[in-house]
């Protein structure tokens, strides 16, 4: 059957206009994911959408958010991209920070706000929870988001450390918060310690207690084991810069060792772990001004044994190393340097770059150039996070200083990193204090 004349015309018309508008099913020009940043100066969180050719971000539907609370300070995604979680710190109480003069959130005391992410990218707030210690200061979430833990600086009781370690009673101890996530509604309900009772009323901790002055921690990517890096008092069973163990099993955490494991370290600054491996910060400056990683496996009752060859050196030219990742292929480390001025004008801060040894795990420096200098990427001032998108093609650090959100290109072969092709830097939410990504896309 022959098409009309006007038919024919009609049909060049539309193939026309699809072509004119780039509309083709082999189009590479989408989002890849969102990302979203936690900013202290007005309690926001503002979100991005990720652009899969180029890596620019653009402002996600109707963003920034109102993050719930005063002083954000960590964020997490969870369930397959589909609620966000944001810990509020809180401010201007006892022990607390003081509040930004541009702080309008009425209540300033610390809550964990839940969010579902919508189409574009848009988040609709549900409401807010409260963890069982004082003053939290991270977050984190299993690896297939059914559980959520907040690690908080002091138990619910200063006085009080029932269940420490070996009965160590401890001048002030620390504490997790263990909580089931609901699959449909990530809305949280508190998981009770079946280990220890409140000796005055018999009934179980709300919590699971940890060292005293603890930093940060991690669940590990297996999800069997919680690591807590702590200051700690420096007495036997409560050693100073150690980590406290803890084996989890959905939620309930449990003692393996009979105290936090040394490192010997100076300051521990952060923790990660890897599938393979678990990685320190130690910042302190005596042995090197820039830092040294401290690299472990993970052995029987999730002790941590040293990786032959011990600690390494951080390459990057400034100080306070923080927070660092693995990418997805497990080669290569990335750790991002604070630099030693927190302020927008001081010395530019940077990425370091570290190849993973396939076989002892040893981390080499990566280097450029027939000098063998290290490769730095400049990042901006004060980054307080590092991620890579979810396409793997980009890494971003989010910077406190300059209100920035610093990106490059991740050459997944050789490991370094180049500038955006377009715009390398986009403005953040007022100083940023940490960023996570979805990959979902609704």
């Amino acid at each position: 059957m022959k098409f009309r004349k006007f038919g024919r015309i009609s049909l060049a018309f539309v193939v026309s206009l699809g072509t004119g508008l780039g509309v083709t099913s082999c189009s590479t020009d989408h989002a890849v994911g969102y990302l979203y940043v936690t900013g202290q100066q007005y309690n926001q969180v503002s979100g991005f959408k990720i652009d899969n050719n180029l890596g620019n971000l653009t402002a996600a539907q109707n963003s920034p958010f109102s993050s719930g609370g005063a002083n954000p300070i960590k964020a997490l995604v969870a369930n397959a991209g589909k609620f966000l979680y944001v810990l509020n710190a809180g401010c201007g109480g006892t022990g607390q920070t003081a509040c930004s003069s541009a702080t309008s959130a009425d209540n300033t005391g610390p809550n964990i706000s839940l969010f579902t992410i919508g189409g574009k990218g848009a988040l609709s707030f549900q409401t807010t929870y409260n963890s069982q210690g004082n003053y939290p200061i991270s977050i984190q979430t299993d690896s297939a988001g059914t559980h959520l833990f907040v690690l908080d600086s002091q138990v619910p009781d200063p006085t009080s450390c029932v269940g420490y370690v070996s009965g160590n009673s401890a001048t002030i101890c620390g504490d997790i918060t263990s909580f089931n996530i609901d699959p449909n509604t990530g809305r949280l309900s508190l998981i009770t310690n079946e280990q220890f009772k409140n000796p005055t009323t018999g009934v179980n901790l709300t919590y699971f207690p940890v060292g005293s002055s603890p930093i940060n921690f991690i669940v590990t990517p297996s999800n069997a084991y919680i690591y807590t890096i702590e200051k700690g008092s420096g007495s036997a069973l409560d050693p100073a810069q150690a980590v406290f163990v803890y084996a989890n099993s959905g939620g309930q955490l449990t003692l393996t060792q009979n105290t936090p494991i040394p490192t010997g370290a100076e300051d521990l600054s952060f923790i990660y772990g890897s599938p393979k491996y678990v990685y320190l910060i130690d910042a302190g400056q005596s042995v090197n001004p820039t830092g040294l990683i401290l690299p472990y496996t993970i052995g029987t009752n999730g002790a941590l044994q040293s990786l032959v060859g011990g600690a390494v050196d951080n390459s990057g030219t400034v100080a306070n190393p923080g927070p660092m990742i693995v990418d997805h292929t497990g080669k290569f480390l990335y750790l991002a340097n604070q630099g030693p001025n927190l302020n927008a004008t001081g010395p530019s801060s940077s990425v370091s770059a570290f190849f993973i040894d396939p076989t002892t795990g040893r981390l080499t420096t990566l280097s450029g150039g027939a000098s063998g200098t290290s490769v730095l990427f400049g990042a901006g001032s004060a980054p307080q996070c590092i991620l890579e998108d979810p396409s793997n093609q980009y890494l971003y650090t989010a910077n406190y200083a300059d209100s920035s959100i610093t990106g490059a290109v991740i050459n997944s072969s050789t490991g370094t990193l180049t500038t955006l092709r377009k715009i390398t830097s986009f403005t953040g939410p007022g100083n940023p204090t940490w960023c996570v990504v979805s990959g979902t896309l609704f």
